[in-house]
């Protein structure tokens, strides 16, 4: 099993490590990524918007970063990537959602993961959209009925998500 190691750097993600833990277990096995590890930051606005603007050359908050691993910077230790997940924002938008944390939190770390598999939301026709609400079903047991999907997106209807691996090109790889 891949390790998860996960970084809290402010109170309120304390209470959230363990169940944030179970979640991408459950994730690793589910997509066949068992044996590759992933470090999680739960941090506060200002620790992720220091790294959004870092790596991303985004001034802002967001709720979740996404960074997946070079392959080749350490081959005998797979390594998935890293996320980072702002647990104040987390909060903001679990309460504008009507929902609750965890649900949230099982969302962000959901749409994070496909991240690091190579998926892209922005660019794939609905692909990764259709896998995070069947994998937050599956894994988590989260419909997004209650809450209508992220981002202002509409669901296709009659459309069902299968686990597919992306195509990734050699340049996109090697980012």
């Amino acid at each position: 099993m891949g390790t998860i190691d996960i970084v809290v750097t402010c109170r309120s993600g304390r209470r959230l490590a363990r169940s944030c833990s179970r979640l991408l277990r459950r994730l690793q096995k589910e997509t066949g990524n068992a044996g590759r590890g992933i470090t999680l930051l739960l941090a506060s606005d200002a620790g992720v918007r220091r790294l959004n603007r870092r790596w991303l050359g985004k001034d802002g908050t967001t709720d979740v970063l996404s960074f997946p691993a070079r392959g080749d910077l350490e081959p005998c230790r797979p390594h998935l990537g890293d996320l980072a997940i702002s647990v104040p924002q987390a909060q903001r938008q679990a309460h504008r959602a009507g929902w609750r944390l965890h649900d949230e939190m099982s969302l962000l770390l959901t749409h994070g993961f496909l991240h690091l598999l190579g998926y892209d939301h922005e660019t794939d026709g609905g692909t990764m959209r259709r896998l995070e609400e069947d994998l937050l079903k599956r894994v988590a047991g989260v419909t997004l009925e209650r809450r209508g999907l992220p981002w202002g997106v509409k669901r296709a209807a009659g459309r069902k998500a299968r686990w597919r691996r992306p195509e990734v090109s050699g340049s996109e790889r090697d980012r």
